[in-house]
């Protein structure tokens, strides 16, 4: 069984991986000191910061019950380490995916790129036109692990927006995927249409988009 549950403070020590806990996103070292909390203490507040200014920051994926994987996500105005990039946005709003991190094994089972579609749901959810993420070409990803890598973001629908040697901006429209999904209940709807004895009707979501559900004749 798989969840994928809001990331708020009760569930920061369920984060996995190489990155857990991490507060590479969440810091820029001053005069080469970096902040004396712990990690977890830091990330802790970060994510109470988010939330009462935008949300919860991400999603933590539980298999069996058991933390298996993580994505954050976050408005530019929260994130400290992109000024670090040339290619940080300008605009303090751009909403960014910042890390997804599943234990070994987990990735190949199709979960690292479920918390990438569940963020760019959580993002229109917000109202969001689009998600953007800092990645790490090759020769990049090994000087920083906490960084997104650029062809698996590509493979999962990101394309470059502002292109750079190691580490480019890339973005995915999220009314791309409103219409992928809209187009796909269309089909279906045309599809159940030729079948006797089905009669799809329309179901409005909350979001704007609609989808046909399934009723039987009385």
């Amino acid at each position: 069984m798989r969840e994928l549950l809001p990331l708020t403070p009760d569930r920061v020590a369920d984060l996995v991986g190489a990155c857990a806990p991490c507060t590479f996103w969440q810091t820029v070292p001053r005069n080469g000191q970096a902040d004396p909390r712990e990690p977890g203490e830091l990330l802790l507040d970060w994510v109470e910061t988010v939330m009462a200014d935008w949300g919860p920051p991400g999603r933590v994926a539980y298999v069996d019950g058991e933390p298996a994987g993580h994505v954050l996500i976050a408005p530019a105005r929260h994130v400290p380490r992109l000024a670090a990039f040339a290619t940080a946005p300008s605009d303090p709003s751009t909403l960014m995916l910042l890390t997804a991190m599943t234990l070994p094994g987990q990735a190949d089972r199709g979960l690292r790129k479920a918390l990438v579609q569940t963020a760019a749901k959580d993002a229109l959810h917000h109202r969001s036109r689009s998600l953007e993420a800092v990645a790490a070409r090759p020769l990049a990803v090994s000087r920083h692990a906490c960084v997104l890598d650029a062809p698996f973001l590509e493979k999962v629908g990101f394309r470059v927006e502002r292109d750079h040697p190691a580490y480019p901006r890339l973005r995915m429209e999220l009314r791309t995927v409103v219409t992928l999904r809209d187009e796909a209940a269309a089909a279906l709807a045309r599809a159940l249409a030729r079948v006797p004895g089905m009669r799809p009707v329309p179901e409005t979501h909350p979001n704007g988009s609609s989808h046909a559900h399934v009723t039987h004749p009385d």
